[in-house]
């Protein structure tokens, strides 16, 4: 490791203790620099980042005495923006919606608003859909079953009790959601 090198890892610690941001201290003390293209390179001119499980590239660096986690989408949002980047209600969009896209143009500011918009409305309700059915407390299927049994003998406190479903539950199937099933 180079002298310089220990320098800037050092001045980068003393910054992180401090509270300054990583981004920040990526890019202007462990000079790491991002192109217009969203290509991150280390004071070395090498080529870094990869994915993470969410197809977002990121870098770790040592900061605090721990390994931090660095996005490149933020480096570069952090490149084009500074620190608005870091206002409350704020975040990093990808506006193609392209997790691996970070290139200056694509990389933009927002709410979780216009973030949720920039994915499209198919998207926004897929995403919906999988959050219903994951806080669904009867599958589709049990109430459907409970439907055929209640067609048969048309009695709900009995179809509850088969069912083990409160009749407000029911109710609420059988008639509000009765499009939806």
């Amino acid at each position: 490791m180079s002298k310089h090198t220990n320098k800037r890892k050092k001045e980068a610690e003393a910054l992180f203790k401090k509270g300054f941001k990583k981004e920040m201290i990526v890019l202007k003390t462990l000079n790491y620099s991002i192109d217009n293209n969203g290509i991150l390179k280390n004071s070395n001119g090498k080529i870094v980042g990869s994915p993470n499980g969410d197809d977002y590239y990121k870098i770790q660096v040592t900061l605090g005495g721990k390994i931090q986690t660095v996005f490149t989408h933020r480096l570069q949002a952090y490149n084009k923006f500074g620190d608005d980047m870091y206002k409350k209600g704020i975040m990093v969009r990808h506006l193609n919606s392209i997790k691996e896209d970070n290139s200056y143009l694509n990389i933009e500011l927002g709410t979780a608003k216009d973030n949720n918009k920039d994915r499209g409305e198919e998207a926004i309700k897929e995403s919906q859909r999988r959050a219903t059915e994951g806080s669904r407390k009867y599958s589709a299927e049990l109430i459907q079953e409970a439907r055929e049994y209640f067609e048969k003998c048309k009695n709900q406190a009995k179809t509850s009790r088969h069912f083990n479903i409160p009749t407000s539950s029911l109710d609420y199937y059988f008639n509000k959601k009765n499009k939806q099933l």
